[in-house]
């Protein structure tokens, strides 16, 4: 069966038809499995020609089997609840109200002190912390999060969720992993097997996450805390294997990728990337580069971006209960072994938290969640001004896609940042094709060129914009003068 083949006519499997035709053909599908974990679900995950794990029919699936909505589990149908209206009856008697990073009890900065979290993590340690808590007291028996794991043949994947039982076990499962990976072999591990868990995953996975516990009541009551790591966009597997292309190792024999190897004596956003794979002598070989030596690290350009993160407005993982990202503030960002915010919306992350502070277990500032929401300023600029922008440029079109809190506008933007959003757009998909057609080819060089006219585009727009910041500060500064303020 094929995703044009006629589905039984049953409400439930209508649902698989109305998905397929709107988040999945419209290219929204994010490949976090939720449609799959269904029992009886028609779907499957699949990586596509792009290195993009995608939904897609399973042919030895009754469709008419399925025992759920689909569409309800899916973060991107609108079908399904939005953050809003997820997180507000879990945290609105707790907690206090934000408009840009949700609901919070507390806010933070800082890192682990306690043995080696902060060494072992990609910046401050604190989410491999509070998850090894979770274990080490009890409150969970397990820790679901991603792991490296061996490539293969039939499955050529670095990295894939998995189950931690031990802390040496959730410390193995540190760092940031900007890769494809999917829930549903997972939440079917958490059905089989009796127990509490924490789970860990970018926003758009933790609501996928939710949705699903409100239809399965055993999930709701194995899944006691989601964790959420502060999101810029999610990578498909070419931008791990268009590091290890700069480093002499051709798609297909890489082994292993860290995507976020910290330099000594460099600021924290000045990482490098490390590569293990297999060059052309046969020879395995481990590489260490900066980020600054190569080419396409630069996130605003979005390469391998899913479709899907240019349509999120959840940042900083607004239903989970505790987030952690970067924090990418003056103050802390010279430090090169890096430092994290921490929002907690639960008390017993709070809580945790605040003994592990008065305990010396933990270095913390108590910051406020405008400093939050200004560690992720460009996050934020880009999903919520720059989204009305790109909701108003699909509905011209005519096209689906779907709803976001974010109302439709363009006038709010100038001609300069409407120019930012429509080359973000066009890197993003060019970078998929350009790639494939690159590995075609056996030249790195091919997706480099296909790239450069986009880039240099994007790099003068910026130019520009600081051009006019410049004039428009010196203009503010004559006006104060003349005016004696």
């Amino acid at each position: 069966m094929t995703k044009n083949q006629q589905i039984p006519d049953n409400s439930l499997a209508s649902e698989v038809t109305k998905l397929l035709e709107t988040v999945i053909d419209g290219g929204y599908c994010i490949g976090c499995g939720a449609c799959t974990a269904i029992n009886g679900s028609p779907l499957k995950m699949q990586l596509d020609e792009y290195g993009k794990l995608q939904a897609t029919i399973d042919p030895l699936v009754d469709p008419g089997l399925v025992s759920n909505s689909v569409q309800s589990v899916c973060p991107f149908s609108n079908e399904s609840l939005n953050e809003d209206q997820i997180s507000q009856p879990l945290f609105s008697n707790e907690c206090k109200y934000h408009d840009k990073i949700g609901y919070n009890l507390a806010t933070y900065a800082g890192y682990v002190l306690e043995n080696d979290f902060r060494d072992r993590g990609s910046s401050g340690g604190m989410g491999t912390w509070l998850v090894s808590n979770l274990l080490s007291q009890g409150l969970v028996d397990g820790v679901i999060h991603v792991h490296q794991r061996h490539p293969s043949e039939s499955d050529p994947r670095l990295f894939s969720y998995q189950l931690s039982t031990t802390i040496e076990q959730v410390q193995n499962g540190a760092k940031s992993r900007y890769y494809p990976v999917e829930m549903s072999e997972v939440i079917q591990l958490i059905r089989e097997r009796p127990g509490h868990y924490a789970i860990v995953g970018i926003p758009c996975f933790i609501k996928a996450v939710r949705l699903l516990m409100r239809q399965d009541q055993l999930l709701a009551e194995r899944i006691k805390f989601c964790v959420a790591l502060i999101c810029g966009h999610l990578k498909s597997m070419r931008f791990a294997e268009m590091f290890a292309w700069q480093s002499g190792i051709a798609p297909g024999n890489l082994l292993a990728i860290d995507f976020r190897k910290k330099l000594p004596d460099a600021d924290a956003n000045r990482y490098g990337v490390e590569v293990t794979g297999v060059q052309e002598d046969g020879q395995i070989v481990t590489h260490v580069k900066s980020v600054r030596d190569l080419y396409g690290t630069d996130w605003g350009l979005g390469f391998f971006k899913y479709k899907a993160c240019d349509y999120c407005d959840d940042v900083v993982g607004e239903t989970a209960d505790v987030t952690v990202g970067d924090a990418w503030l003056p103050q802390y960002i010279q430090d090169s072994k890096g430092t994290n915010v921490v929002v907690a919306r639960h008390p017993i992350i709070y809580e945790m938290i605040e003994r592990g502070m008065s305990g010396r277990q933990l270095k913390l500032d108590r910051i406020s969640a405008d400093e939050v929401s200004q560690s992720q300023k460009s996050g934020f600029q880009h999903r919520r001004e720059g989204l009305a922008y790109r909701l108003h440029l699909t509905d011209l079109q005519g096209q689906w896609r779907p709803e976001k809190r974010v109302q439709p506008k363009a006038k709010h933007l100038n001609s300069t940042l409407k120019e930012r959003q429509h080359l973000r757009v066009a890197l993003a998909a060019e970078s998929h094709l350009a790639f494939k057609d690159a590995v075609d080819a056996g030249k790195f060089s091919v997706f480099q060129q296909r790239l450069d006219s986009l880039v240099q585009g994007y790099q003068k727009l910026y130019q520009k914009e600081a051009l006019w910041r410049r004039g428009a500060r010196k203009i503010k500064y004559l006006l104060l003068n003349l005016l004696g303020t």
